[in-house]
C-alpha cells in the first residue's frame, strides 16, 4: 500500500461536524443498534461538542495535505469532569429539549437504551481495579486512510499529552472482534483489564501505565 501523506495536531471546535460525520461512519453498526436508525447530524455533534468543550487541549485530529480532517481522537485526562460540565453547562438539558422537539430524529426506545448502556459503563467505572480518570475516549479514522498509521500517530500524540498532565493510568474499551485495534493498542503498551457488557455485547477494558 503506497503511504500517503498527513499530519496530527490539535483539534478545534469547527473540526467537529468532520469528527462527529466520520464517527457515524465508523461505528455505523453501533449506532444503528442504540438508535434504530441513523439520528441527524446534529445528535453526534452536541455529543462531541460536549467532549470537545470539557477538554479542549485533549482533541486530536489528523487531516490530509488540504487540512480536510481524516481521523480524531479524544484523549480527556479527566473524565469526571466531563460529566460535571454536562450538568452544570446545560448540555443535558439543550440535549433533552433537542430531542422532544425531533431535531435528533430519534425516538424513547433509543434514549432508554443509550441510559442503561451508560449506568453499566459507569459502574464498571467506579470499581476500583478498573478506574482510571484518563482515556482513550474516541478514536477512529476515516475509511479511504486506514492502513496509514493514523490511528498509531493519533494514539503517539494523547500519550504525550497524558505525560504532559502527568497522568499515570489510561483506561480505554474496544469491541473484542475489532482485532484490528486490538493489535494496535497492544502494540503501544495497553493490557488487559477486564471486560464490561452493554446491549450490543462485550467490551474488553485496556489499560495503559504511563511511564
Amino acid at each position: 500500500m503506497e503511504q500517503r501523506e498527513f499530519s496530527v495536531g490539535q483539534a478545534n471546535k469547527a473540526d467537529i461536524p468532520a469528527i462527529a460525520a466520520i464517527f457515524t461512519d465508523s461505528f455505523r453498526e453501533s449506532v444503528l443498534h442504540h438508535c434504530g436508525r441513523l439520528p441527524k447530524p446534529q445528535a453526534m455533534e452536541d455529543v462531541f461538542t460536549l467532549v470537545y468543550e470539557a477538554e479542549p487541549t485533549a482533541a486530536f485530529v489528523a487531516r490530509d495535505l488540504n487540512g480536510a480532517v481524516i481521523g480524531y481522537c479524544f484523549a480527556p485526562s479527566a473524565l469526571p469532569s466531563l460529566w460535571k460540565r454536562a450538568v452544570l453547562n446545560g448540555h443535558l438539558l439543550k440535549w433533552t429539549w433537542r430531542w422532544l422537539t425531533g431535531r435528533y430524529g430519534i425516538g424513547f426506545h433509543p434514549v432508554k437504551v443509550l441510559f442503561l448502556n451508560k449506568l453499566a459503563f459507569l459502574h464498571s467505572a467506579m470499581t476500583p481495579t478498573k478506574a482510571a480518570d484518563a482515556r482513550i475516549l474516541s478514536i477512529a479514522v476515516a475509511d479511504a486512510w486506514r492502513g496509514h498509521g493514523i490511528a498509531g500517530a493519533l494514539m503517539d500524540l494523547a500519550d504525550q499529552y497524558f505525560r504532559s498532565r502527568r497522568v499515570r493510568r489510561v483506561r480505554l474499551e474496544v469491541r473484542p472482534d475489532n482485532e484490528a485495534a486490538v493489535r494496535l493498542y497492544r502494540h503501544k503498551g495497553y493490557v488487559d483489564g477486564g471486560v464490561t457488557q452493554d446491549s450490543q455485547g462485550p467490551w474488553l477494558i485496556l489499560f495503559k501505565e504511563m511511564e
